[in-house]
């Protein structure tokens, strides 16, 4: 109860901001020219990683980093990995070894990616977390999940995104139905570490209600001490109506 009162106390106030800072929901919905391209992989505790140095057989070791996100090499010590690229850490790595090794040459290659994870939960069959090991697009993250169920919203999609402690929460004006059914990459989303998917269900018969739902599932995956952010858009999709290329129906 205690929860209920503190979502619906912040809920308007995250509104007014969010609407108050957008003319419109059209610099909201997310459209083909703005997304961005795919970042490296940043590595995190539980990925495992191999490491050889060239003519050095003595040095090659099969490593995982560990909760605290530290790595322990032969010559190299203890060091943290946890938040570096592949790039970054082959360059740390290299720079303690050169006290000891002449100009090494450091190849390291991920076994196991366990850190990079997205989520997909709401109307679909098989909600979970997916390893995300490659560039995942949001029609990739859906068919991990088994599809749509025949309760969802299957026009629109939310994104919930972890931001500076908020939770922002987009809804993706994409035609997924159709990208399961023939693969097209003319117009989709790429996902990034942490990222929520949730497919609401076609008919949401109170949306406080549902918020307080969202808010208790979202919860123990995104960080949100700061709340929950929800624009205009998300608003009109959760009462049933269609935003199409930015303009609600």
């Amino acid at each position: 109860m205690k929860r209920y009162r503190q979502l619906i106390l912040f809920l308007p106030l995250f509104l007014i901001l969010s609407c108050s800072s957008d003319k419109g929901s059209e610099k909201v919905v997310i459209r083909q020219q703005e997304m961005a391209p795919p970042t490296p992989f940043v590595l995190g505790p539980g990925d495992e990683l191999t490491f050889n140095v060239w003519r050095h057989d003595t040095l090659e070791r099969d490593v995982q980093i560990d909760p605290s996100g530290n790595i322990y090499l032969p010559l190299v010590g203890g060091m943290k990995a946890s938040g570096l690229t592949i790039v970054q850490l082959r360059k740390k790595i290299s720079s303690r070894l050169s006290k000891y090794v002449v100009n090494p040459q450091v190849d390291i290659s991920v076994s196991s990616l366990q850190s990079q994870k997205v989520h997909v939960l709401g109307e679909v069959n098989s909600p979970g977390s997916f390893v995300l090991d490659r560039r995942m697009l949001v029609w990739e993250a859906i068919s991990l999940a088994q599809g749509f169920t025949n309760d969802a919203n299957k026009d629109e999609v939310l994104l919930v995104r972890s931001e500076d402690g908020f939770a922002r929460i987009t809804a993706l004006n994409l035609d997924i139905e159709e990208m399961l059914k023939n693969g097209s990459l003319k117009q989709d989303f790429s996902l990034k570490n942490g990222d929520l998917l949730y497919i609401p269900p076609s008919t949401i018969a109170n949306i406080e209600r549902f918020m307080v739902r969202l808010n208790n599932i979202i919860s123990p995956i995104l960080n949100i001490e700061r709340g929950i952010i929800m624009s205009q858009d998300v608003t009109n999709v959760l009462r049933g109506r269609d935003i199409k290329g930015g303009i609600v129906y």
